[in-house]
């Protein structure tokens, strides 16, 4: 699976400015990404300049067109689908600790009742403002010499004081209010977003701001199951959902699950199942259904 922000860091396709962890980049995607399976290890704001894209997550699905802005929460989407070969959009990648550094730096008002139930994607409402603030971005890549460490950080503090001073952002000020108040990352909340995501557990533990040993441990304390053999059934629970439920093909419904290739889906489903994948699929009336939860 493609590490988006690792994937541009890199990509001769894009206008990067960095400073630490923070990035801004102007994105052309290619050809062969159109469609993929994505994740990303920081919060992104994404804002098309060009073309039309869907973006496909367990909960809904989005499409994007040019003008419209998103934020995404760290962890991955399902399908990235690029709708026009000269797809462009313009990215901003924002670590926690800036978040947070912002709302305390400015003594940020951040709502105290509600709570986070957003999706991993929220669509921001477009406003004059924001759509400037984008505009405004562009320049910088327009300069023969990169723009200096203090303005690049004033570039993204001016976004996330827009977004946090806009009542009409309500959800995505529940989700700054959620981290704020939290040191760490949920494992719980982390583990159940992104179980079908075909990432290694070093992965997962990044996605976590843990150590691989500390979130083995912590994992198990939650869970009492260690996190590969707590992947292996949310994911199998889900294949047979999905098996159930949709008219998926096996391949859709492996890559789907987070299963990295098929036969490894099929051995596995029948050991915990006691029939492969197509087997039950054909024969559901005999078969006990099992809810997926």
């Amino acid at each position: 699976m493609i590490n988006m922000q690792e994937f541009i860091e890199k990509s001769p396709f894009a206008k990067k400015i960095s400073v630490d962890d923070l990035l801004f980049a102007e994105f052309k995607c290619p050809r062969e990404v159109e469609k993929s399976n994505v994740w990303w290890h920081n919060n992104f704001f994404a804002h098309v300049l060009i073309g039309e894209t869907v973006l496909k997550t367990p909960r809904g699905e989005y499409v994007l067109k040019s003008g419209d802005s998103a934020f995404a929460k760290k962890g991955s989407i399902i399908t990235y689908n690029n709708l026009h070969e000269d797809f462009c959009q313009l990215l901003v990648f924002v670590p926690d600790n800036f978040i947070k550094t912002v709302a305390q730096k400015y003594q940020v008002s951040l709502p105290e009742s509600g709570s986070d139930h957003a999706d991993t994607v929220i669509p921001l409402p477009s406003d004059d403002v924001l759509v400037t603030y984008f505009q405004s971005l562009l320049t910088h890549f327009l300069q023969t010499t990169p723009p200096s460490s203090s303005l690049l950080k004033l570039k993204f503090e001016e976004l996330l004081l827009n977004i946090l001073s806009n009542n009409s952002q309500k959800q995505l000020n529940f989700y700054f209010s959620e981290l704020c108040r939290t040191a760490k990352p949920s494992i719980r909340e982390v583990m159940e977003l992104n179980f079908f995501s075909n990432l290694s557990l070093d992965e997962f533990a990044r996605l976590c701001t843990r150590s691989l040993s500390a979130f083995k441990r912590e994992f198990t304390q939650i869970y009492n199951a260690t996190p590969g053999k707590w992947l292996l059934e949310k994911r199998l629970e889900y294949s047979y959902y999905l098996l159930e439920t949709t008219d998926q093909s096996l391949d859709d419904i492996c890559m789907d699950s987070g299963f990295e290739n098929r036969t490894h889906f099929i051995r596995v489903f029948k050991n915990k199942y006691g029939v492969p994948p197509g087997k039950l699929r054909m024969d559901k009336p005999s078969l006990q259904k099992e809810k997926y939860i």
